[in-house]
């Protein structure tokens, strides 16, 4: 059999690869941890808030100017409001939102801004939703006795059984 020589890299080559995979080992989980940012809605622009006047703009203007809202209100004279929110990912982790802004503006009767809101994360309340169930009469059949249940229980057309 033939012997396969090993061949060795000089001491400060070896070393240098070493380091060098070694530090890119380091970066790669660096960057694996590197929190993913994800903004959702509107992306506002501050230079068009000025040009919003209570009582002049006009719902139309609006929607030319801003373009569409996230959500329309049709209470009250109706309102539009535009919705945007940064969510955080860290690794594992579900992602967090860590900012939200809102700008809702109010119509009066001639479809013309009567007001406007900003809000922001801080000004958001927590609902919390309760599950409530209604109780039936009667047992629970399963899937079968459901399917099988019925049988021998014929009727004729006219109402009475077989």
């Amino acid at each position: 059999m033939k012997q396969v020589k090993s061949i060795s890299l000089p001491s400060n080559k070896r070393k240098s690869a070493l380091r060098g995979a070694a530090i890119g080992l380091t970066l790669a989980g660096l960057l694996a941890c590197a929190p993913v940012i994800d903004n959702r809605g509107y992306v506002f622009d501050e230079s068009l808030l000025p040009e919003l006047k209570v009582g002049t703009t006009s719902e139309a203007d609006i929607i030319g100017l801003m373009g569409s809202p996230s959500t329309v209100s049709t209470l009250n004279g109706g309102a539009y409001y535009y919705i945007s929110s940064k969510f955080v990912t860290e690794s594992y982790r579900a992602p967090r939102e860590t900012e939200r802004r809102v700008l809702a503006i109010f119509f009066d009767a001639d479809k013309k801004i009567r007001d406007l809101g900003f809000y922001t994360l801080e000004d958001g309340n927590v609902v919390t939703i309760i599950a409530r169930t209604t109780e039936t009469q009667g047992r629970e059949l399963t899937f079968l006795q459901q399917i099988f249940g019925n049988l021998g229980r014929f009727e004729s057309g006219d109402g009475s059984n077989f």
